[in-house]
């Protein structure tokens, strides 16, 4: 575990003095408002039409609890394609993979020790940038209109703490995995912009059918499915795939 830490920290630093970090910190600042303000869009429509304050608080209620499942997943699939960047694909470029094979670690050291390398910032970055938004709606915008601090429920909680950190892993690893073992690694970043279309726009479709979403249930679904497939990749992961994918 030392081993593998070691090989994650170093990574974390070089990713964290990157600037694009910072710019893509301040694009999710500017998600947050788009998300702010279709809750207001939608408050207004209610008051317009003369709804209760019950009904326009269930409203805000049913928007902050979705949110709380949203945005700690969306943000930290966010920031996974920049700290991704600095696992794999640096390391290849500088020639760096061939000398970390040659120290006394295990590929499979290396290969969780990427993962943990972009899962981390990620999650914290993620999770902390959700958390702030989720306060910022509260004060800001819903308790002027309900007159007070909306919680959201516990499962939401859970899922945003426990949940979204393994499935992020798990997707991690096979990313990681693909930046091992393919010549260009940057494909591997589809793999975030699928996953992120997958549940963003999932989501919103069923809940434009009128599907009732648990966003729990889905966590779970595809923690159970990742971590079969990242399984069954892990057993072909060898030296020999990854110093030829490093020679283009």
């Amino acid at each position: 575990m030392r081993k593998i830490w070691i090989i994650a920290r170093k990574d974390i630093l070089e990713a964290m003095r990157s600037r694009s970090t910072y710019v893509f910190i301040l694009i999710m600042a500017v998600v947050t408002f788009s998300v702010i303000s279709s809750y207001t869009t939608t408050i207004h429509n209610l008051q317009s039409q003369g709804a209760s304050s019950q009904t326009i608080y269930n409203a805000s209620f049913s928007f902050l609890n979705n949110n709380a499942y949203v945005l700690p997943m969306m943000y930290s699939i966010f920031v996974c394609t920049i700290f991704a960047n600095y696992s794999v694909i640096l390391d290849k470029a500088r020639r760096n993979i061939e000398s970390l094979m040659a120290t006394p670690v295990s590929l499979t050291q290396i290969w969780l020790g990427k993962s943990l390398a972009v899962t981390l910032p990620s999650i914290m970055v993620g999770i902390g940038v959700a958390l702030i938004a989720y306060i910022v709606m509260n004060y800001g915008f819903v308790i002027p209109q309900t007159h007070r601090f909306i919680f959201p429920e516990a499962l939401a909680v859970v899922s945003a703490l426990i949940l979204v950190p393994i499935l992020i892993f798990v997707i991690v690893t096979i990313v990681i995995y693909v930046q091992l073992v393919i010549s260009n690694p940057r494909i591997a970043n589809l793999v975030f912009t699928v996953i992120f279309l997958v549940l963003l726009f999932g989501a919103n479709a069923l809940g434009f059918l009128g599907i009732a979403v648990n966003f729990a249930l889905i966590y779970m679904g595809m923690i159970i499915l990742c971590t079969i497939i990242s399984f069954g990749l892990s057993r072909s992961l060898t030296k020999e795939r990854v110093l030829l994918s490093s020679k283009g």
